[in-house]
């Protein structure tokens, strides 16, 4: 699951990037991080929620179709990534201007404080999305359990109890 964790740790670390780059532009509005928390926390449980119809719509489709639907996720993984890698390397520095520019926005008082909010809870639901979608075309593939996920277990023989033959 090495795949994983890659995954999970560029994800989280590019929204830990976001969050830094409000925080420090923000150090002096009071009450800034009640804000930024409740950001956090949306964009947690958007991605939740995501996670959880991507393993609804996956139910819907079990039986014939199943196959077209995993290969559909993987695809919109591939996709996002690949996108997502393009438009970073094009668009990066300009991201964390905007980043700047709304904390000091805010900062200044000419934005409220749930633009802070709005801007990392967007941040952290578009990384946690993609980590529920790669992590759910991993899981298909590999022919692993979201159990063997969350813990790490090993989806190769050297995870497997030895054979009594």
């Amino acid at each position: 699951m090495l795949a994983a964790l890659i995954i999970v740790f560029r994800e989280v670390f590019e929204a830990g990037l976001i969050i830094g780059i409000i925080l420090a532009v923000t150090h002096t509005v009071p009450r800034r991080s009640r804000w930024i928390l409740a950001g956090v926390f949306g964009g947690t449980l958007g991605a939740c929620l995501v996670a959880a119809f991507a393993g609804a719509l996956s139910t819907l489709f079990a039986g014939m179709g199943q196959e077209l639907f995993n290969a559909a996720i993987l695809g919109v993984a591939v996709v996002m990534l690949t996108w997502h890698n393009v438009w970073m390397a094009r668009h990066g520095k300009e991201l964390a201007a905007d980043m700047r520019a709304t904390g000091l926005a805010v900062a200044d008082g000419s934005k409220s404080l749930l633009a802070l909010a709005i801007v990392v809870g967007v941040a952290v639901l578009r990384e946690g999305s993609e980590v529920a979608l790669f992590l759910y075309g991993i899981v298909t593939t590999d022919g692993g359990s979201s159990e063997s996920l969350a813990f790490g277990e090993l989806s190769d023989s050297r995870s497997a109890p030895p054979s009594a033959c």
